[in-house]
């Protein structure tokens, strides 16, 4: 059975998830098209605005800020695009998202400070961690379309952390994942406004503040990593580029010098020995 979300003319806050689940599946089955090409997408839920198409990133962000957005905002229409961010990680090929997030790889998105200190190799945070059931986090995190490489509990103090790869894709899934969390209210500001009142997991990518936070937080991210500007990494990834670039270069002359040299001798005339005459002068 289909719906509409239009039928609806109103719903409470407390209806949310429920309809939150009706556009997802509106948006599985069909019902609201979203991919128009390899390249690009629309939103089906803002018809009306100037920008009809979005490239696959741009869609995602979209999504995500009506999603996130303030309490005075139509629950209907945030409900819609919350829908529409489950979609995006959860159903689009994954083939097709993992190809657009490694097609970011030199992008630093817009809301990021090329200057802001990141955890290096790229981290995330779980706050409010039941470390009994770490063993399901990872496999719900791929779910999701997150992806990391793997997850380690810290005992002691509520927290897990999120390794990702040490290369840009991991950089944007990091902002995934804390995109994720702030979609649900359940951020970094969500879980420190919350305090001993957090309810279920939160989440976000680690920062400097992060690093330098006191307890077993700080402990684990000091003792497995460094803290990194995007400049930096950037800066350091031209110069590692640069040094490929320059050995192969080494290589390739190498490889050459050899071929000219096998050339050279394929060219020589063979040096004619000619027995027949030896043996003639031997008999004399």
């Amino acid at each position: 059975m289909s719906y509409s979300s239009e039928d609806e003319t109103d719903i409470s806050e407390s209806e949310l998830d429920e309809y939150v689940d009706r556009c997802y599946e509106q948006l599985k089955d069909g019902t609201q098209k979203v991919k128009l090409s390899d390249d690009v997408y629309r939103c089906p839920y803002c018809p009306g605005k100037k920008k009809l198409v979005y490239p696959f990133k741009d869609l995602f962000q979209h999504a995500s800020d009506v999603g996130k957005g303030s309490q005075n905002r139509d629950i209907k229409h945030k409900g819609k695009h919350l829908g529409l961010v489950r979609y995006i990680k959860t159903d689009l090929d994954k083939e097709d998202l993992s190809s657009k997030l490694t097609g970011l790889a030199l992008e630093v998105p817009p809301a990021t400070d090329a200057n802001e200190l990141f955890v290096w190799p790229w981290m995330g945070i779980l706050a409010n961690v039941d470390v009994e059931n770490i063993g399901r986090l990872k496999n719900d995190l791929a779910k999701r379309g997150i992806d990391p490489v793997r997850v380690r509990p810290l005992y002691g103090g509520g927290y897990a952390v999120v390794e990702f790869k040490k290369d840009w894709s991991g950089f944007h899934r990091g902002i995934v994942f804390e995109k994720e969390f702030e979609v649900d209210n359940h951020g970094k500001k969500d879980y420190y406004a919350a305090q001993h009142l957090a309810d279920g997991l939160y989440g976000w990518f680690a920062r400097g503040d992060d690093y330098y936070t006191k307890g077993v937080l700080g402990e684990y991210l000091q003792k497995n990593g460094d803290l990194k500007t995007i400049g930096e990494l950037e800066t350091e990834e031209k110069r590692k580029t640069g040094l490929l670039i320059a050995d192969l270069s080494n290589t390739i002359e190498e490889l050459r010098m050899r071929l000219d040299k096998l050339e050279s001798n394929y060219r020589e005339p063979p040096t004619v020995i000619h027995v027949g005459s030896q043996k003639d002068e031997t008999a004399e």
